[in-house]
């Protein structure tokens, strides 16, 4: 049963060790994306990330489908134009309308934990682009993958236009969105995409299972919160990071897990780190960064 039933088009589990699984489940539409998923993914998303009983969150397509991790937008029932409650005031409707894959991909990028996509399927569109956002991606060698937006007349969504340069480079990048082909996850070009690759849907999502076990049991979860917002949070200047870093290893290294990690290294021992986020984030220091608001009531897919 869901963690969270109430939530449609996805499905919630919450594993040994504090692993999360958040599962796309549309598996009769090929876990293609809607508006009610978009709108639950994102309360999935805010309620994991303020749990503390939860060290890791894993995405994934639901294993009932079989061959899509995610097949882009549910085009069924209509196209990309806008018909929300601003739509007769254009002015209006440009600065209030978000779209609802980059409502996802943000809430995935904000979790504080550490997060992992497994594309154990096709992700084509806001398929692909939710995981973006992700710490990191696995993949099934036998997906077709496909940043398709110049196809559909639209322009990449979900950030994706800030991560995927970021993530790939800028040239590759720019060849994925221009060419707006569906290519195979082997293809080079995506290679700085993934962590790593496997042989089948199944052998992909118990890679990612086998990962977020190994950080939940091994890790901190307050240094892995510090370390995605010194990546992605960081200074312009490499003295500036410096001195942000220093504040960081001044905080963490007070912590009882660093204590705890030093005297395991002594003992030759596992690490038993008892700190969670997020109780114990060094409310003091973190967040360093402006909290942007960029949600508003009513968006629409």
């Amino acid at each position: 049963m869901s963690l969270y039933p109430e939530l449609k088009d996805i499905r919630v589990e919450l594993r040994d060790h504090g692993v999360a699984v958040v599962y796309l489940d549309r598996p009769a539409a090929r876990n293609a994306f809607t508006d009610p998923m978009a709108k639950s993914l994102v309360v999935a998303f805010d309620r994991l990330d303020s749990d503390d009983k939860v060290k890791v969150v894993i995405l994934a397509g639901s294993p009932n489908e079989g061959k899509a991790f995610c097949a882009g937008a549910d085009l069924s029932k209509g196209d990309f134009s806008t018909s929300d409650r601003y739509s007769q005031n254009s002015a209006r409707n440009l600065n209030e309308h978000r779209d609802g894959g980059g409502t996802v991909s943000l809430a995935l990028f904000r979790v504080r934990k550490p997060t992992i996509a497994a594309v154990n399927g096709h992700a084509v569109g806001i398929g692909i682009t939710m995981t973006l956002g992700a710490d990191i991606r696995f993949v099934s060698e036998t997906a077709k993958i496909g940043f398709v937006f110049a196809q559909r007349g639209i322009v990449p969504e979900a950030a994706s236009s800030y991560f995927l340069p970021k993530l790939i480079g800028h040239s590759r990048a720019m060849q994925l969105f221009m060419t707006a082909k569906v290519i195979s996850a082997t293809s080079p070009i995506l290679d700085l995409l993934w962590a790593s690759r496997h042989p089948s849907p199944e052998a992909t999502f118990q890679a990612a299972l086998d990962l977020a076990k190994d950080i939940s049991l091994s890790n901190s979860m307050i240094s892995s919160s510090l370390i995605k917002g010194l990546v992605w949070r960081g200074m312009d200047s490499p003295e500036d990071q410096h001195l942000l870093d220093s504040k960081a290893m001044h905080v963490a290294g007070n912590s009882i897990d660093s204590k705890e990690g030093v005297q395991a290294f002594r003992d030759k021992r596992a690490p038993r780190m008892v700190a969670s986020v997020p109780k114990d984030l060094p409310t003091e220091f973190y967040p360093w960064w402006s909290q942007k608001i960029i949600t508003r009531a009513g968006a629409k897919l």
